[in-house]
């Protein structure tokens, strides 16, 4: 979307400095931090453990030091088929859904300069593009929603209509009270105190003022959630490395990345006589980052292989447009009490109130920094062993608005968030100088912890309450081969992650949680060249 169709909603610096209309979350956080094991063939063949082994176009990424052990030019280019299979589970209704894509998974090369055969023997130039994280998903969940017992005793439903309810409340509390302004002939979804979800559901007649003033909802729904997800993170590396005396390679990597999310989901409540309430979100974040990385490998023994690797990273500065735009679409009956009387149809859009535009919202990420261990060992010329240790603490991702004041509603990240630690490992083994056979193995901890949640302040243009937490171990498993000639290689490989998840359409303490698996297969096909 051009910047040129961007709004701003009305009193953006009175929200920014106090109160919060945006939607960003601990979510889109993790979202725009996490990456996938991705890279060349080679390198995702061997689990990414190419750290300190280096070597490949993909290191640039991980080891910026791993550049520096070319001698030679290189050019390659990897493509990328991927499936992705999400099962869910919950109130006895199973749910699966599938996407396939086809793409371009990496694009670079190596420029190598021999310059002596002593001190600084080589100073080598590399670019990378490298599809650091891809977002295509379907998802679907459904089922009754429960009852919840309050502190008098008495049976609640539970529902989104209680989130509306909640926000509309806490609006007139405020003094900002969603009926009198809509009796008014006022608009609402352009006031920073009001949250659009409870404006949108007011307005569909999901909920209603009760005779004491406060703004009750329907009775017990069962629910049905639609979801899609589309874009990805592309990343470009641009890295300078060399080599001293085959004994110790350095290296540094400026990143640079481009964000294109999409979501689209459709929530849809069934309550009494066929009445309904369906809300259709649409999401959307555009932004860049920079990032700094940088590596070193050594060899602690001269007459042995064997090396060690270091690296670190930099957190990545994103700067980010969310753009947000929904529609409500009921049918209630006119009297709750006769199921004869008449329906009442609504449609409402949040963007009527926008001059038909979405709103949107800038804002800045910092993502947290990120360090690297790595071990490397040929044995011979036929097998060539790596390991690599990574640590980020998700908890120190940091979320400021576009004029520099933090969103403190979106930093609670410590109570949510775990420090990551991951494990790569991989193997290669060469049948003949020609063909190389690989294996590899990823074990990442969980990112969420149990009690995590999607904060809501109760004026946020959130109308997509639902979350998936992550907070179980992810593991990845990878195979290939490869073919070695004089000029040009190619290679092959397979991955699948696995992990599970949990989700919720909207936070509730008495709601259980629905049990996701999630299965994602990749296929790579690397061409390259080497001069």
């Amino acid at each position: 979307m051009k910047s040129m169709n961007k709004i701003k909603l009305t009193l953006l610096a009175l929200v920014l400095c106090g109160g919060s209309v945006a939607a960003q979350t601990v979510f889109d956080g993790e979202l725009l931090t996490s990456k996938e094991l991705s890279g060349t063939a080679r390198y995702v063949g061997m689990g990414g453990a190419l750290g300190a082994l280096g070597a490949d176009i993909s290191t640039m990424g991980s080891n910026p030091a791993g550049i520096g052990l070319y001698r030679s030019n290189d050019f390659a280019t990897t493509f990328s088929f991927r499936s992705n299979e999400v099962k869910s589970k919950y109130d006895g209704n199973s749910y699966k859904a599938d996407k396939n894509k086809f793409g371009l998974g990496t694009m670079g090369f190596v420029i190598s300069t021999h310059l002596n055969d002593y001190g600084l023997k080589y100073l080598n130039f590399g670019f990378n593009y490298n599809r650091a994280s891809d977002f295509n998903r379907n998802f679907k969940s459904g089922g009754i929603l429960p009852f919840y017992t309050d502190q008098n005793g008495n049976k609640i439903p539970i529902s989104i209509n209680l989130i509306g309810a909640n926000q509309a409340n806490m609006a007139s509390k405020d003094g900002y009270d969603i009926a009198s302004l809509v009796e008014e002939g006022k608009t609402i979804f352009d006031n920073p105190n009001i949250g659009w979800l409870g404006g949108l559901i007011y307005e569909g007649v999901l909920i209603e003022k009760d005779e004491n003033g406060y703004f009750d909802y329907l009775p017990q729904a069962d629910y049905e959630l639609r979801s899609s997800e589309r874009g990805g993170i592309n990343q470009y590396d641009f890295n300078i490395s060399g080599n001293i005396s085959d004994r110790f390679f350095f290296g540094l990597t400026v990143g640079a990345y481009d964000i294109n999310y999409r979501q689209y989901t459709y929530y849809d409540e069934g309550y009494e006589s066929n009445e309904y309430g369906l809300i259709h979100t649409n999401r959307e974040i555009d932004g860049s980052g920079v990032d700094f990385k940088l590596g070193a490998i050594f060899r602690p023994i001269e007459s042995s292989p064997f090396r060690i690797g270091l690296a670190i990273h930099s957190p990545i500065y994103y700067n980010l447009t969310e753009y947000n735009d929904a529609m409500l679409e009921s049918e209630i009956a006119t009297d709750r009490d006769n199921p004869n009387s008449e329906i009442l149809h609504s449609k409402i859009y949040t963007s009527d109130d926008l001059n038909g535009l979405p709103s949107a919202f800038d804002y800045k990420l910092r993502t947290p920094w990120k360090f690297n261990f790595s071990l490397g060992h040929n044995v011979g010329n036929t097998l060539a062993l790596g390991a690599e240790y990574e640590y980020q603490d998700y908890s120190k991702m940091h979320f400021k608005s576009d004029y520099g004041s933090s969103l403190n509603f979106t930093n609670d990240t410590r109570s949510m968030l775990e420090g990551v630690h991951t494990l790569k490992l991989g193997g290669e083994y060469r049948i003949v100088p020609e063909f190389a056979f690989r294996l590899g193995y990823n074990i990442q901890s969980a990112i969420f912890k149990d009690d995590a949640y999607k904060d809501f302040p109760g004026n946020s243009t959130i109308t997509d309450p639902q979350f998936m937490r992550l907070n179980d171990i992810r593991n990845t498993f990878t195979f290939g081969l490869g073919y070695s000639g004089q000029v040009f290689y190619t290679d092959l490989a397979f991955k699948f992650d696995h992990y599970k998840s949990e989700f919720k359409p909207f936070d509730h303490p008495e709601l259980v949680a629905a049990q996701v698996t999630n299965n994602k297969s990749q296929i790579l096909l690397t061409l390259g060249v080497r001069l």
